[in-house]
């Protein structure tokens, strides 16, 4: 039989059932060095244990128990080395670890995010989809444009398929091209062919995070 180069090995087989028959056969003679054992000594409970010569090295422990304590005496010892610093929020004193600290430091998820709030670290100009803020005017035409795309899309949203009545009120009407390409032509922009239906939470947001 033909084979390319880079998968022919010791042992070639032409079908599934060669390779079977040929295991059967010389099972005896398969995994020969998982026979070789040698003795080692569990470095938690320091008990005598016998491992395939090939991993004297590697092995250390008897027992997944005696791995866990172990992983657990070294994590106390690495506790120990945390470092005292102050929440950037609320003042608060907590240990880190060395490796782990920042510039700014929270105690808790709800620091992190009053913090970043009340900053506006990622709002505006400062986020990754900052796309030149909202559009607080659409021309004249956009409400008369909007409810009819409402209309047009039976009054569902065209990514996920939830209508307004599911929804509990008015989906957005998204510009599928963005209105502020359109440099002012606000006629062109509010196009029924530029206008489709999206759920405020989460296809909207989605949309424009994409479009960011």
């Amino acid at each position: 039989m033909l084979r390319k180069p880079s998968i022919i090995f010791k042992t070639n087989f032409c079908n599934q059932k060669c390779k079977q028959a040929y295991q059967i056969q010389n099972g005896h003679l398969i995994n020969q060095h998982l026979k070789d054992q040698i003795e080692i000594e569990c470095a938690y409970c320091e008990v005598k244990f016998s491992v395939p010569r090939n991993r004297e090295n590697s092995a250390k422990f008897c027992s997944r128990q005696c791995l866990g304590k172990s992983n657990g005496i070294r994590g106390k010892i690495l506790y120990k080395n945390q470092t005292l610093v102050t929440c950037s929020n609320c003042g608060k004193g907590f240990e880190k670890k060395p490796s782990t600290i920042r510039p700014l430091n929270f105690c808790s998820i709800a620091c992190m995010g009053k913090y970043y709030s009340e900053n506006k670290m990622f709002s505006g100009e400062n986020s990754g989809t900052w796309n030149g803020g909202d559009i607080g005017y659409y021309g004249p035409n956009w409400l008369c444009q909007r409810r009819l795309a409402r209309e047009r899309d039976q009054f569902t949203c065209q990514n996920c398929g939830i209508t307004e009545e599911q929804y509990g009120k008015e989906l957005s009407v998204h510009h599928i091209i963005p209105f502020r390409n359109f440099k002012g032509d606000w006629e062109k922009a509010n196009e029924l062919s530029n206008l489709t239906c999206l759920c405020e939470y989460p296809c909207h947001r989605k949309r424009h995070s994409k479009n960011g």
